[in-house]
């Protein structure tokens, strides 16, 4: 596995983007689900957190980050996403 913060991973506003975005993640890892890590911090429109995705064997082979902007009706107007830790190719 490798770390990366070379940039972000995904970003863009809009819930299919978002919609988008997961789909891929559940496509090339059919079993895996997300778990968070640690809580949210934010500060007024703005909130990150971070995550896993979970192997059925429990494993995490991959976390990340993301920031995400909120509209004034509270819900998500942009997400920015960054991948920590990736598996390395064989």
């Amino acid at each position: 596995m490798r770390s990366s913060g070379s940039g972000p991973a995904h970003s863009g506003p809009g819930h299919e983007q978002l919609a988008a975005v997961i789909a891929g993640a559940h496509e090339q890892f059919p079993g895996f689900e997300f778990r968070p890590l640690g809580s949210v911090d934010g500060h007024h429109t703005i909130a990150r957190f971070s995550w896993e995705l979970v192997a059925p064997d429990g494993s995490a082979p991959v976390a990340g980050s993301d920031v995400i902007t909120l509209a004034e009706d509270g819900r998500i107007r942009s997400v920015l996403g960054f991948l920590d830790r990736v598996p390395t190719a064989a």
